[in-house]
């Protein structure tokens, strides 16, 4: 059972986001916007196409500053199979 994990990180003037596939799939250190709302939109983004839609059967959990979690609809936050 691997979980994907969906890291969003402050860096500089901006947030970057590093996905860990359940197959090997992901990236690390994109950037993903300037503006918490636009991180929590790459975030929702990366968790339908990681973690959700049968990608991953295992399901996935995001890790985020409270400023983006605050953006994520708490049924992204965690996805369960």
């Amino acid at each position: 059972m691997t979980r994907t994990l969906i890291t969003i990180r402050k860096r500089g003037a901006g947030y970057i986001i590093d996905v860990a596939g359940s197959r090997g799939g992901g990236y690390q250190g994109r950037q993903c916007g300037i503006t918490p709302y636009d991180a929590a939109t790459a975030a929702a983004s990366a968790m339908a196409q990681y973690a959700a839609l049968s990608a991953n059967p295992d399901g996935g959990d995001l890790m985020a500053p409270p400023e983006v979690m605050e953006h994520v609809p708490e049924s992204w936050r965690t996805i369960n199979p």
